[in-house]
């Protein structure tokens, strides 16, 4: 028995030594690390972070600096540059390492104490927080969204969209990766990209006399687009052409986060244009659908073609 209790002793010592050389990690204030600190063991997180994530551009990006009149409008900074994740009425600025925007320890530090969504032992204490599993966990800074994706009532979390899990190794590192098994860890790519190609549908009639184009919100938890600032828009774009390539007709309909007029879940929006075609005359009909943010040139998500 005594053996035994020195052998884990002689485990244990070392642990709670490593656990101590890592405290820093969990200073807060103007104390706080960079990411970059975590990147010492979370490699494949961080890359995904720093070079996919928005979140990581959050501060630095021309439309937050236009929007915040070049930093002066301090509601908005308290999420771009949020201490620690928390509800909107009680948001903390960082006050370092502001250009990281959303990074590490907004979500995974609070209370001087590092939570994750999963109980694992670490080198750094840490606790688990199985909240961070939760759409709730993301209210904090997108609340009309969060509401949207209730009154949705879609069945998937925030995370299960923005952050699909994968099989890996939470660590990396020579030592690290030759003792720590896989397991499912949530991506930290908060793209959009595949996710908007998903939710937007283009489908069309035509008529003697009408080009009918129906846009379908068909895989979206939240409107499209969503967003309570910023200019985020959704453009269609119908043109008809005659077989020399003149355009006979053009429309375009927008929909944005400053109209507030998204399309909503499961729902679609159908528009008919009266055109008037000369018999024996062939056309065709192209649709297309962008998505814009302010600042950026647009992205094509959805297109439909026909002929009359």
């Amino acid at each position: 028995m005594r053996k035994a209790l020195i052998i884990l002793g002689l485990i244990l010592v070392p642990l709670f030594l490593i656990a101590a050389k890592y405290d820093f990690l969990l200073e807060m204030g103007e104390k706080t690390v960079k990411s970059s600190e975590c990147n010492e063991c979370h490699k494949v997180i961080y890359e995904e972070w720093s070079a996919k994530d928005f979140h990581s551009k959050a501060f630095v990006s021309i439309a937050f600096k236009k929007g915040s009149k070049d930093y002066g409008a301090e509601e908005c900074i308290g999420c771009h540059a949020a201490q620690e994740n928390a509800d909107e009425k009680n948001l903390k600025l960082r006050p370092v390492h502001t250009g990281e925007g959303i990074n590490c320890t907004t979500c995974h530090l609070r209370n001087n104490m590092i939570y994750g969504p999963y109980k694992l032992t670490a080198k750094h204490k840490s606790e688990q927080d199985e909240s961070m599993l939760k759409s709730e966990f993301c209210a904090g800074c997108h609340g009309p969204t969060f509401q949207e994706w209730q009154a949705g009532g879609s069945k998937k979390t925030c995370q299960e969209c923005h952050m699909p899990r994968v099989e890996r190794k939470v660590v990396q590192g020579f030592l690290l990766s030759m003792v720590v098994p896989n397991r499912m860890v949530g991506q930290h790519l908060m793209s959009y990209d595949k996710l908007l190609k998903e939710a937007a549908l283009l489908t069309g009639e035509t008529g003697k006399g009408s080009v009918k184009i129906s846009l379908t919100n068909r895989a979206g938890g939240h409107n499209m687009p969503t967003g309570k600032y910023g200019d985020y828009r959704v453009v269609l774009n119908t043109q008809v052409k005659d077989t020399d390539g003149k355009t006979i007709f053009s429309k375009e309909e927008t929909f944005s986060t400053l109209k507030k007029n998204g399309v909503p879940p499961q729902q679609t929006i159908a528009f008919e244009y009266p055109i008037s075609f000369e018999m024996g005359k062939r056309y065709k009909v192209n649709s297309s659908l962008l998505y814009q943010i302010e600042g950026k040139s647009g992205q094509l998500i959805a297109s439909w073609n026909g002929e009359v």
